[in-house]
């Protein structure tokens, strides 16, 4: 019998070595890896590449390792100090406006009457002025301005009383302070009829207010006031003529048998005194140019024709977009604010 025949001896592989060494030398694979199914096993001493993760065992780690997503129907709880902020930035908003751009007033009498509706003990007009007009032009004849009295004895008018109640008191403030309550103030409405410069005089032989361009010699030109709503008698609208001081403002109501205007005050305070019946350009708010309620009296407040073209449109088109852009960065202030994510811990 041959030695291929007889086979391995007893103790001995086929290939004639010692199986305890060729156990030693060709270790058997990771337990751990035979148990996963799908996963190849890579013997320690193959000279091959790395083993390769299957595609769903890798899929399955990357996604535990990535940050679980929110739910598509799952909304962003808003931080509990976002409300009271916008709450803060609205009223800083609202203060800013009033202070430099449009102010709300309230027409507490009947000097201007049928043009802006008021009354002793009754809820007149609201009306928004524009604050910066004058700040690119003077005012001009036929505006309605608002403006701050020039003395104590301009500011006839009914008076707002002041609340005793603390409580009362702190609220009616912040009222004052956003523009929805009137100011404690000493602030009139009138029309502005002539400029510094200018001369005026009453009257023509139909009672119209004339004025001059040139001074008290002429020529004169005639104002024909379709907007007047109670006319002065002739002996008590007679005056002049007079010459307006420079930075000075001629003005009346369009109700002239009651309203202490101008006018008024040079015949009866003043007696022909011209500039303390005058208004300074510098006590002027701005321009009324809109009654803003109640719903039932909104209009705006332009020129007469009588005075000819004002050229305030370009000045009112800047405080709209000025206004209108503040709006805008708000909205988008609130906006970037709702849609930034939370913070992750």
């Amino acid at each position: 019998m041959t030695e291929e025949e007889a086979g391995a001896e007893p103790g001995r592989s086929a290939a004639g070595g010692d199986p305890a060494l060729e156990a030693a030398a060709d270790p058997a694979p990771d337990a751990e890896a035979i148990a996963r199914p799908g996963v190849p096993v890579q013997w320690p001493d193959s000279d091959g590449p790395e083993p390769n993760v299957p595609a769903g065992v890798a899929a399955a780690d990357a996604a535990a390792s990535q940050p679980k997503a929110r739910p598509a129907n799952q909304k962003h709880k808003a931080p509990w100090w976002e409300l009271p902020a916008l709450i803060i930035v609205a009223i800083g908003v609202a203060v800013l406006i009033k202070t430099f751009v449009v102010q709300p007033f309230y027409i507490p009498s009947e000097s201007m009457e049928q043009t802006l509706h008021g009354c002793a003990g009754c809820s007149g007009d609201r009306i928004l002025v524009n604050k910066p007009i004058y700040h690119l032009r003077d005012p001009h004849p036929g505006d309605i301005v608002v403006f701050k009295a020039p003395t104590d004895q301009w500011f006839n008018e009914p008076f707002p009383s002041t609340p005793s109640n603390p409580v009362a008191k702190a609220l009616r403030g912040f009222g004052q302070l956003i523009g929805v309550i009137p100011p404690d103030e000493h602030d009139l409405v009138k029309r502005v009829i002539a400029v510094g410069g200018q001369s005026i005089k009453c009257c023509d032989a139909q009672g119209n207010i004339q004025i001059s361009d040139s001074g008290p010699n002429g020529p004169w030109r005639s104002l024909h006031e379709t907007y007047i709503y109670s006319p002065l008698s002739a002996s008590d609208a007679a005056f002049g003529p007079v010459t307006v001081p420079q930075g000075r403002l001629w003005v009346m109501g369009d109700n002239r048998a009651h309203s202490d205007d101008s006018r008024y005050h040079y015949e009866n305070d003043y007696k022909g005194d011209v500039t303390l019946s005058t208004v300074p350009v510098g006590n002027v708010i701005g321009k009324a140019f809109v009654i803003a309620w109640p719903p039932s009296r909104w209009r705006t407040l332009g020129t007469p024709s009588t005075f000819g073209k004002s050229s305030g449109t370009a000045a009112l088109l800047v405080t709209v977009l000025v206004i209108v852009a503040i709006i805008a960065v708000i909205l988008v202030l609130v906006r970037r604010q709702r849609r930034r994510p939370p913070r992750r811990p």
